[in-house]
């Protein structure tokens, strides 16, 4: 079936943003913004924000999750700053340990990442009382208002703030480009876990009107006063947010998984509109939760929120579909996004405190994983490998995609969420070239397959179809991003039916890494002209005529196309299978960037990279040996001595076997019922290994983890195994044996006794299911290589 769009128009009119935002470094970099993206030093930049939270994890493994958030194509890291981990009891504040917000920013700044605060004062993130300290409740003031009792403490907590950010900023060289300003104001408030459990007593959630207006700008005042001054402030935009014309960039998001929306008489969820084409400029337009008070046109759509998993609330079990992280992603990115932001990219663990749990009772108390890209133990996610090739066209290709309009097919309008027969697709242009977004990914929706595709972009002088050698069938679940008249240093591609990620080039050569979607021909239409002596593709056909060379490469291979010109260097296009490019991995070194092809999840360090192990002892990796960068012009060798490393050539590339001596963990499991597990593992199970992961198969309601009668980990029940990386748990493996319990998942219904004759006496009439069925623990190698 033919689908036409409509993509004849005028390039977008972009000036400079009336936001009094942006400033400059001590090196002169310069951040400013237009109506439409962020740029730095003049040219569109592409924040690609990841929400991380220090204070939910170990202090000692922030540097390797920072430096896997960055090779996962994050430069921003976004960090709440929780009010109750840093003053739980009134007047003593903590920055010590997992605490240590300055140290945590340094090691962003010591990585190449900015960062961007979220000081609060009220947070949420399902922490403790949205972040407020107890001893905020049963004052004679309301929070989150403007009484002077709850602002002086306002003061007093940005005052600190400010002074553990001290020479942080970005006017003093330091990493902060941002200051989130409150959240979810006059949108969204939490309990005060204090009160009964049974109870509904909901902190103030905002103030409406001046007032609301006032209170932001007060906050931003005393954010100023203490030091926090950075060259963006921000403030969530959705709900009846407060707005502060030309001062605040608001930010927005969208989730696939919504479990506040589900409720003991409704348990299921609807589908979200986040997966429905909007174009987030147009004023006409329907835009759901945003409906800001402002010109569409006037300032950049940016987010901080968009779902990079859920966290699992006691009554919605989810599993979070790796699909709906990317659909998400591209379809903010089709709408005009070009400020994204993940939460979370990285999941944490809820530090205990010194009154008691710190998190909020419709989560687990210690667990906050999210499942999210990169897990609570540092686990690479699926999603991460959907992601980690779009963040490195971000990266690689801002400034082609980020001036371009967004343009709907006729009717666009009319799908609704629950529209699981029409194929969704939209294009990003400027009359002349841009790129199709296609999105069959919808929430709680089972999308039809659509078969025989074949799109006509109509550009006013031009009509470019495709694909025209192969058949695209557009799968259950996918998303992807197809370019078209897209340049090729010098030459044009007039479409490609796969996904451009990066490029490295040389005097001699440039190379393009192009993903092909999964199931979909990888077909290139290349424009005949400029020179082109020969197209050769190392698997797959070509067909020459006068409008080109198209070639097509079989979706399950990869296969490096080879472009001869006369008088310029090469061009070379590689075309990556889907399975292959979720193993991509780019490093810049020395201003070069380098391409590496790795199953096992990999970051860069000062001394060369460093592999990160789940279960292998021994893999495999490639290198892509461009001309002029044949491997760096040296091998890699291994940092420890009980590794080995040896070197293969492999076509374009320098293949590596790595090899260290296998660990095997020594654990004993005894059952004391089926809901209940003793664990035994050995004193040194640590030892000479970077993690040993454990993994949980079971059926019931909670997981708890004791030792020593002490919590140290749970689980909400939904389906997918219970994880537990252990190297955090040092101390408690101290106490001895490991006690895995469970309650029972009930299906069924619950009614009252009716012969109650004063206490009333809860029946439970159906299945009820807690056991435990195998446990497992794999070891976790860390392996660093130098050149």
């Amino acid at each position: 079936m033919k689908h036409t769009i409509q993509a004849h128009i005028a390039p977008k009119e972009i000036y400079p943003s009336t936001l009094r935002l942006g400033g400059s470094n001590p090196e002169g970099d310069q951040i400013s913004f237009t109506n439409y993206y962020m740029e730095l030093n003049g040219k569109p930049y592409f924040a690609v924000c990841g929400e991380f939270h220090y204070s939910r994890y170990p202090e000692s493994g922030w540097e390797t999750e920072i430096r896997k958030m960055k090779m996962s194509g994050v430069n921003v890291i976004a960090t709440y700053i929780f009010w109750n981990h840093h003053e739980e009891i009134e007047g003593e504040f903590v920055w010590e340990g997992n605490r240590n917000m300055r140290q945590f920013v340094e090691l962003c700044r010591d990585n190449g990442l900015y960062v961007i605060l979220r000081v609060g004062p009220f947070c949420h993130g399902e922490v403790r009382n949205g972040g407020l300290p107890d001893w905020l409740f049963g004052r004679e003031f309301d929070v989150r208002s403007n009484d002077e009792g709850y602002l002086s403490y306002v003061r007093r907590l940005f005052a600190e703030i400010g002074r553990e950010a001290d020479t942080l900023m970005y006017k003093d060289g330091g990493p902060v480009i941002g200051i989130q300003l409150e959240n979810e104001f006059n949108a969204a408030a939490a309990l005060w876990e204090q009160t009964a459990k049974q109870g509904d007593e909901y902190l103030a959630g905002g103030l409406g009107g001046a007032a609301g207006a006032e209170h932001m700008r007060l906050l931003k005042q005393y954010a100023v006063d203490s030091g926090l001054i950075a060259p963006i402030y921000t403030s969530t935009g959705w709900g009846e947010a407060p707005f502060l014309e030309d001062e605040v960039l608001p930010l927005y998001g969208g989730y696939a998984y919504t479990p506040w929306s589900i409720s003991d008489p409704n348990q299921v969820q609807k589908p979200t509109p986040e997966y429905i084409f909007v174009n987030y400029h147009d004023d006409h337009a329907p835009g759901g939760e945003f409906n800001p008070p402002y010109t569409r046109t006037k300032y950049p759509f940016a987010c901080c929120e968009m779902g990079g998993g859920m966290q699992t609330w006691y009554l919605s079990r989810f599993q979070v579909e790796p699909e709906s992280v990317l659909a998400m992603t591209l379809m903010k990115l089709a709408g005009g996004c070009n400020f994204i932001g993940y939460y979370m990219f990285h999941g944490g663990t809820n530090p205990v405190g010194r009154t008691g749990f710190l998190n909020e009772s419709t989560t687990p108390k210690l667990t906050y994983d999210f499942q999210a890209p990169i897990g609570e133990f540092g686990q690479i996610r699926e999603s991460n490998g959907l992601l980690r090739p779009l963040h490195y066209f971000l990266r690689k290709f801002a400034d082609r995609l980020a001036p371009l309009t967004t343009v709907l097919p006729e009717g666009a309008e009319a799908i609704t969420p629950e529209d699981a027969h029409t194929l969704r697709y939209a294009v990003r242009t400027d009359g002349k070239s841009g790129f199709l977004f296609v999105n069959n990914y919808q929430d709680h929706v089972a999308m039809d397959a659509h078969e025989e595709v074949v799109f006509a972009i109509e550009l006013g002088e031009e009509v470019v179809c495709f694909p025209q050698r192969s058949s695209l069938t557009v799968k259950q679940n996918a998303s992807f991003m197809l370019p078209f008249n897209f340049a090729l240093d010098g030459l044009i591609l007039k479409y490609a039916t796969a996904q451009p990620v990066t490029a490295v080039e040389s005097d001699e050569a440039i190379t393009y890494f192009f993903a092909m979607p999964e199931g979909v021909e990888g077909e290139f239409l290349i424009d005949a002209g400029a020179g082109i002596l020969e197209v050769a593709p190392a698997a797959g056909t070509v067909v020459e005529s006068g409008s080109g060379y198209n070639v097509l490469i079989p979706h399950h291979v990869s296969s490096m196309i080879v472009i001869q010109r006369d008088g310029a260097r090469e061009v070379r296009i590689y075309a990556m299978s889907a399975k292959e490019a979720a193993t991509l991995w780019e490093v810049e070194d020395s201003g070069e960037h380098r391409i590496y092809f790795s199953e096992v999840p990999l970051v860069q360090t000062p001394e060369g990279i460093e592999f990160l192990s789940s279960g292998r002892h021994s893999f495999s990796f490639r290198e892509y040996a461009a001309a002029g960068q044949v491997a760096g012009g040296a091998e890699w060798t291994a940092v420890q001595t009980d590794a080995s490393v040896s070197a293969r050539k492999d076509g374009w590339f320098q293949s590596y076997d790595v090899q260290v001596p296998r660990k095997d963990v020594a654990l004993t499991t005894r059952r004391i019922h089926d809901h209940k597990l003793v664990l035994e593992l050995p004193e040194d199970v640590l030892r000479d290994g970077e993690e040993v992961l454990l993994s949980i198969d079971y059926t019931g309601n909670v997981g708890y983890a004791f030792a020593a009668g002490q919590l140290f980990h749970d689980h909400f029940y939904n389906g997918l195994p219970w994880e537990i990386g252990l190297s955090r748990f040092r101390n408690v493996l101290r106490r001895g044996e490991i006690i895995l319990e469970t309650t029972p998942r009930r299906t069924g219904a619950v009614t009252l006794a009716a012969d109650a004759a004063m206490a009333v006496e809860k029946v439970f009439e159906g299945e009820a299911i807690a056991v435990f069925h195998s446990v497992t623990a794999t070891p976790v190698y860390r392996i660093g290589l130098r050149r």
